[in-house]
């Protein structure tokens, strides 16, 4: 078989542009919204980061504090979309299972026009721990868990429904940096 030449890759190509963004720009990591990510890791929650990336700036406290307000409200899933997730195999992979709670989701609660975006991302942002560990748990342990319950943070949230009990505010932290 004769050799298929290689190319070099994309450098030097624009993939794409965007204000949230950089990868690599002038000698510099991964920003978002002008900020290195090394300084959020360290010092803004995966809420102040979520609330950066929608509204192109970081929270005043004031601020933070109703979109956090708003990501909690939001956690709970609609029944058709606990009997849909239900259905979903056991074996399917995590990410598929977002991908199809998502779209479902979409068909529950249709946005009327482009205005609904940023409603619909927080939206997202607060079901998706409800979505992947209410199927989780009751493909491995056949529990059907209450997903409106646990903690202030996303993180806290999360870890809530996945262990069923209040985390560590350490492993919360380390999953905001993750």
């Amino acid at each position: 078989m004769p050799e298929i030449p290689k190319s070099g890759g994309l450098a030097g190509v624009i993939a794409g542009q965007t204000a949230i963004s950089t990868v690599g720009k002038e000698g510099v990591g991964l920003t978002y919204r002008g900020y290195q990510i090394e300084d959020l890791a360290r010092d803004a929650s995966f809420e102040e980061v979520a609330y950066l990336l929608l509204y192109g700036e970081l929270p005043e406290t004031a601020k933070l504090a109703t979109f956090t307000r708003a990501l909690q409200a939001g956690r709970d899933l609609p029944g058709p979309l606990r009997e849909l997730l239900e259905r979903v195999p056991a074996s399917t992979h995590p990410m598929d299972v977002l991908r199809t709670g998502c779209s479902y989701l979409g068909c529950l609660e249709p946005e009327r026009d482009f205005t609904e975006e940023r409603d619909a991302s927080i939206r997202l942002l607060a079901l998706f721990p409800s979505i992947l560990l209410y199927w989780f748990h009751y493909h491995h342990s056949g529990r059907r868990i209450d997903t409106g319950k646990g903690g202030g943070s996303v993180a806290s949230h999360f870890l809530t429904l996945l262990h069923g009990r209040e985390p560590d505010p350490l492993d919360c932290r380390a999953l905001d940096v993750s």
